[in-house]
């Protein structure tokens, strides 16, 4: 939430909920929601690669999915590989 205040990613609804909704989580499912934006997209990738260093934990991104709505196939494949590397 920190970081969403502070404007370094943004996710839906930014004009209705103070620092925009980022995730959901349901069991052991969680969504991530990000706007059109390379930038911040890199810095959620940094924020989960730091989640995972200090928790221990992995995250398995080759059974995550991406889904994008409204963006072109090269649009969608420059968030793919922000993930995937």
């Amino acid at each position: 939430m920190k970081v969403a205040r502070q404007g370094l990613i943004t996710g839906l609804l930014p004009e209705v909920v103070d620092g925009s909704i980022i995730s959901l989580q349901y069991v052991d499912d969680t969504l991530l929601f990000l706007e059109n934006n390379l930038e911040k997209a890199g810095t959620l990738k940094w924020l989960l690669t730091i989640f995972e260093h200090m928790s221990g934990m992995k995250i398995i991104y080759d059974k995550s999915e991406l889904l994008t709505i409204g963006l072109d196939v090269d649009s969608t494949n420059c968030f793919a590989r922000i993930f995937l590397l």
